[in-house]
């Protein structure tokens, strides 16, 4: 079994503001959950009601779900119909008529030790153990591809004025045929957790700090820390942050870093 961590928080510099981030937990208690992260955008209620069509669209298609289609198309067939209700939504009013979001989502299957992530946009989604933080997920946006290009370095990128500019997300005035999740699956071994999140988190703490805040703690702490550490270094956006991992592993995380930091103490 595993036990789940959430934070959400409009971000203090958005105070007094309604959040644009959704997330969720469906089947926390079966063997396969799916975790979903949102970031709605738009002016009105565009961006709040975006996230919350996603939500509520991969959840009745998982549920729904049949077993005998591979996962991966599931996810896919679920992310393009949130992209098909968020243009007729839009289609209803003008004030949505730039709705759109992204979505990050995975689904641990813990009989088979694996993940299976799927996004568009770039809320992410992380692979966390003793030794490295890995980024799953892949980024749509102008930054991430300079950068996986090498026209720009992990500090340039981090300093481009372009950076919130997505090259693909589920936006409502987006052809439905330029949407093109991204889809993949990995090991999820004993020792690991999950981490999802919007860029509210991780473009304002770094990936080492989430990575140790994500070890140390149970995950519900962890996740609040985590929404505390990104207000404190500004909070310029809603913030959305949901963490998993077996049960009682927690206590061999705690230990192992307690070793870790008397090591580099002596």
């Amino acid at each position: 079994m595993l036990e789940f961590g959430k934070g959400l928080d409009v971000g203090v510099k958005r105070k007094g503001k309604k959040n644009q981030d959704a997330l969720k937990i469906i089947g926390s208690s079966t063997k396969a959950p799916l975790l979903i992260v949102a970031d709605g955008m738009g002016g009105f209620n565009g961006g709040r009601e975006a996230s919350r069509i996603v939500i509520r669209t991969l959840t009745r298609a998982y549920r729904l779900r049949s077993k005998r289609k591979p996962l991966t198309e599931t996810l896919h067939r679920a992310i393009l119909a949130a992209h098909r209700a968020i243009i007729r939504k839009s289609q209803t009013s003008e004030e949505l008529a730039k709705m759109g979001s992204t979505i990050a989502c995975a689904v641990i299957d813990e009989a088979n030790q694996q993940l299976t992530v799927a996004n568009v946009g770039d809320s992410r989604v992380y692979l966390i153990d003793q030794e490295r933080i890995k980024l799953v997920s892949h980024d749509h946006s102008e930054v991430a591809e300079l950068e996986r290009k090498g026209v720009l370095n992990p500090v340039e990128a981090q300093n481009y004025i372009r950076k919130n500019i997505l090259t693909m997300s589920l936006a409502a005035h987006r052809p439905q045929e330029t949407v093109k999740p991204f889809i993949t699956q990995a090991p999820f071994p004993p020792g690991s957790l999950v981490l999802l999140c919007s860029d509210g988190l991780w473009g304002t703490v770094p990936d080492h700090l989430i990575r140790l805040t994500a070890l140390e703690y149970a995950p519900q702490k962890a996740a609040l820390k985590l929404v505390e550490f990104a207000n404190t270094s500004g909070g310029p956006d809603n913030i959305s942050v949901l963490i998993a991992r077996r049960k009682g592993e927690w206590k061999h995380y705690q230990e192992q870093f307690s070793t870790d930091k008397d090591d580099t103490q002596k």
